[in-house]
């Protein structure tokens, strides 16, 4: 194996600099976060473990997929089946990919026709996204299904009291180019935003070129996004919000160059009508979403099986309250009814469409009290009525408080999730309509001491969860069972400071010990049990330094550090561990233009996150921004 804690000193050693002693905490909208509660409350209030990526942060950083940018998360890490825009899951906290839930402007883009409902984070742009809020943990008592590991809540750029213009543009290694456009403003009562964003690359060998592969796999992506926000009246408002992709992806199946092609459409859908009562203590939501995607996999090859074509649909109807009777007390109650609908069709085995559809009721309640100042307790209950596998009931608690106003803060969290076997695991062919949701129990602590005024932060959470009845495909009984268990504990350590206007840093290290307990024997014999989860390294590490010079020439670092992990869940197929290192560089045109550079894998690192797929060298890429 790689020593790759020697690559990773060796690589920090051109991070590093003497002056680079204290880290920057992020000071944006980062003080109000959503997840933890479905509504708008201040981060020092929130029990949970919440991350905050800003628009501004990523343009710092030049991130131009959203899952390069959750790297640099305390607890997650990233596995990709090749170049930029292929197949790419994202784990919290060791949980299954599955385990994580997706918004995109507050709608769920999870993909109901996916093999497990898991959402593919390769057709995911930055493009115009101006926030990404990450909860680490489970919750299901506010968001129901796939919070299990966590949410991952993204915003696109949303409408100001002024008119704003952004463009930016890119070109680099492997004929990549990028460009992106917003325009976004305020007249009278009306509020809108809108805008594009296009990628496309000729993209390396997904079939690893260090094994043989030689055959380039492209990507193309264009999304688009739009919100609209109307004011009718004195406390009723219009909420309109809409969100799409279309990609095109090349990729192999290893180990050999192959030449499939997936064409994917997303498109999200939300309208909203919010009405506020007696002064703001009673608030309404009342709100339709809509998932579509569908994609379409074709192979040239004539001895295969083509096409193989999946679509999946979601409506969801909501109702959310929130009542504040007094000061120190916030109830949130709501009800949800949602109709999931999967459609496949592969020519080898499907002579029609095989088609599902079911339906699930949920109701749930949430009380936040604040006994005093600086303590805030939170407790809920959510119950869901599913058309096929019946009731289940998720619980959840947490607490938070800060004796000194937000310089030190202590958090805690009991939190329960639970995932509905997807369509395709419970009603599709070769599915078992005897499955039930899989299940968490999860406990956390932390805590948060901030210095200096605020200019240096330092944080650490240790977490504990049990996940029980994993859906797995039994070698005894040939079907879906759910017959697996998993347990996860560790630490989260984050530092953060901005020890002058010019210089700011983040750090993270995370230990996390990812458990199987299943005892059921694979088809070869092995018994996983207590073997590690398949692509949960043990431990990552990141580092990222930012300078801007007197002559507003703007520098900067990351360093990306991962531990060996294993492929299978037989831990069989070792991955080595890996460190990365980009540098980049921005200067001022004037006030409206920035021109900026980087360079992506410094040290030409060669390393796999998915057995026998290839990950890009060293690359390079320049572009200019615009805003008006």
């Amino acid at each position: 194996m790689k020593n790759y804690m020697k690559t990773g000193l060796a690589a920090a050693g051109l991070v590093l600099c003497p002056q680079a002693v204290l880290a920057d905490e992020i000071e944006d909208d980062g003080a109000i976060v959503v997840t933890a509660n479905g509504i708008e409350q201040p981060r020092e209030e929130a029990g949970q473990a919440i991350s905050v990526i800003t628009g501004e942060e990523l343009e710092q950083r030049q991130v131009e997929i959203v899952s390069d940018a959750l790297r640099f998360v305390p607890g997650i890490t990233v596995a990709r089946n090749g170049p930029i825009g292929s197949a790419t899951s994202v784990f919290i906290r060791g949980g299954d990919s599955a385990h994580t839930l997706v918004l995109v402007d507050g709608v769920r883009i999870n993909d109901p026709s996916a093999p497990s409902g898991a959402f593919d984070f390769g057709n995911l742009v930055t493009g115009n996204i101006d926030r990404i809020e990450v909860l680490r943990g489970p919750n299901s008592v506010i968001w129901g299904s796939q919070a299990l590991g966590g949410v991952v809540n993204i915003s696109t750029v949303q409408p100001g009291d002024e008119l704003t213009v952004r463009a930016r543009g890119e070109y680099g290694y492997r004929d990549t180019l990028r460009g992106s456009a917003n325009i976004a403003g305020r007249a009278g009562r009306i509020g809108g935003s809108i805008g594009a964003s296009y990628a496309r690359s000729d993209g390396i060998s997904a079939f690893d070129e260090a094994s043989g592969g030689s055959e380039k796999d492209g990507f193309r992506n264009f999304t688009g996004h739009a919100r609209l926000d109307v004011t009718l009246a004195d406390g009723l408002s219009l909420d309109l919000r809409g969100f799409y992709t279309d990609s095109r992806l090349e990729f192999d199946n290893p180990p050999a160059d192959t030449l499939p092609v997936t064409d994917t459409e997303q498109l999200l859908g939300y309208a909203g009508l919010n009405l506020s009562l007696f002064d703001g203590r009673l608030k309404n939501r009342l709100a339709y979403g809509r998932t579509d995607i569908d994609r379409v996999t074709r192979d040239p090859d004539p001895f295969s099986f083509n096409p193989f074509e999946a679509s999946g649909k979601l409506d969801r109807f909501e109702y959310q309250g929130v009542i504040e009777p007094v000061d120190a007390v916030t109830l949130i109650i709501g009800a949800e009814h949602e109709i999931s609908k999967s459609s496949s069709f592969f020519l080898a085995f499907d002579p029609a469409p095989d088609r599902t559809r079911t339906e699930q009721t949920s109701y749930y309640g949430q009380a936040i009290v604040r006994p005093f100042a600086g303590l805030s307790l939170a407790g809920g209950v959510r119950v869901d009525d599913h058309q096929v596998y019946g009731s289940k009931t998720s619980l959840g608690a947490n607490f938070a408080w800060t004796p000194n106003a937000g310089h030190t803060v202590l958090r805690g969290t009991y939190a329960e999730g639970f995932r509905a076997p997807a369509l395709s695991e419970l009603l599709a062919n070769f599915g078992n309509p005897g499955l039930i949701p899989e299940t968490a129990k999860s406990y956390d602590f932390g805590i948060e001491q901030s210095f200096l005024d605020g200019r240096v932060t330092a944080s650490a959470t240790w977490f504990h969860r049990r996940t029980r009845n994993l859906i797995v495909f039994s070698a005894s009984t040939f079907t879906l069972e759910n017959i697996a268990s998993a347990r996860v504990q560790g630490v989260e350590i984050g530092f953060a400071a901005s020890p002058t206007d010019r210089l700011s840093l983040q750090a993270q290290f995370s230990l996390i010990d990812s458990r199987n307990l299943s005892r059921e024997a694979d088809f070869n014999g092995n018994i996983p049990f207590g073997n590690d989860l398949a692509r949960r390294p043990a431990h990552t590490a990141s580092l990222s330094l930012d300078w801007t010079s007197p002559w507003d020439l703007a520098l900067g670092a990351s360093l990306l550090i991962v531990a060996d992990s294993f492929d299978d869940a037989a831990n069989t197929i070792p991955l080595d561990g890996y460190a990365l290192v980009d540098l980049r560089a921005s200067y001022p045109l004037g006030s409206h233009a920035e021109i900026f550079a980087r360079l992506e894998n410094v040290t030409g690192e060669r390393y796999q996150t998915a057995f026998n797929f290839g990950s890009p060298g060293r690359a390079g890429y320049a572009g200019i921004r615009l805003r008006l």
